[in-house]
């Protein structure tokens, strides 16, 4: 099976398609309230910078003429072609000024997305098991509760400190390479997309215990395929309102794309759990 970004696109798509399903609902509930609390928190800090980020996208696309009454002549004539040298790049102004928004609304679904999913992981990883047993039959291995809020925290901060790490390196080459504007915006909605996958796909291979590496594997083998789907997730996250309904669909699609898409390429020795039916 090749790499294929449309499975990922659809993937969030089927998850938020099984949601609608009777079995699962008592699992979206918890999470859904968790993301309403935040969503209001989060937002009302991202809203009070706002007036900062309106005034420096407004000088950006500034048209203000330039007055020249009080200028002598040769002051004047370099105002002027300062001028009109701007007005031939003003493409160029809203350019950056479309990848300012960009940037900052990423950081408000980073950040909101980061807060709800270290605090809603033990619920993340209830509703992948459900979801699974919906899908295959079959429910993954059961172990007491408190064990099982005691790993997913840990390793939610596994991928946390993952995140950090690689983040901060990506935060270096996107400072060295400001100068291009474009090349941090690539760089920081691949790797927006590529945490959003790792995140969402992680619960059901987490569920069977199986390693942080495995599922770095099993993505990097479908990598159109999981950045699709990460970036579908991180673009839905940054829109206020429906981010708020984002993560149970996130983690129903994530589980939906493991068991039908990504485990049959799992490594060897692991047939025992690559072998359930996939039921429609």
């Amino acid at each position: 099976m090749t790499s294929n970004p449309t499975h990922g696109i659809d993937a969030l798509v089927r998850g938020a398609r099984l949601l609608t399903r009777r079995e699962l609902r008592p699992f979206i509930l918890v999470p859904l309230l968790i993301n309403l609390v935040l969503f209001i928190a989060i937002s009302g800090l991202m809203i009070s910078q706002l007036g900062g980020l309106s005034d420096y996208i407004t000088s950006l696309l500034s048209h203000t003429p330039v007055d020249t009454a009080n200028m002598s002549w040769w002051e004047a004539i370099m105002a002027k072609g300062a001028a009109w040298t701007a007005s031939i790049f003003r493409w160029l102004a809203w350019i950056i000024a479309i990848l300012v928004l960009f940037l900052f609304f990423l950081a408000y679904g980073y950040l909101f997305g980061v807060i709800t999913n270290i605090i809603a992981a033990p619920f993340n990883g209830l509703l992948a098991e459900k979801v699974e047993e919906l899908l295959t039959g079959k429910a993954p291995p059961t172990e007491p509760m408190l064990q099982m809020v005691w790993r997913t925290l840990g390793r939610e901060l596994r991928k946390l400190g993952y995140f950090i790490f690689w983040g901060l390196i990506i935060l270096v080459i996107s400072t060295l390479t400001s100068w291009t504007i474009v090349i941090p915006a690539v760089l920081a909605a691949l790797w927006g997309s590529w945490c959003m996958a790792i995140q969402y796909v992680d619960y059901p291979i987490d569920n069977h215990q199986r390693p942080f590496d495995e599922l770095k594997s099993v993505l990097r083998r479908r990598k159109l395929t999981s950045l699709a789907f990460g970036g579908t997730v991180m673009l839905a996250k940054m829109v206020p309102i429906l981010n708020i309904f984002v993560m149970p669909a996130a983690v129903a699609g994530g589980t939906a794309l493991w068991i039908e898409r990504l485990r049959r390429e799992g490594d060897p020795g692991t047939a025992s759990t690559n072998s359930y039916p996939t039921k429609s």
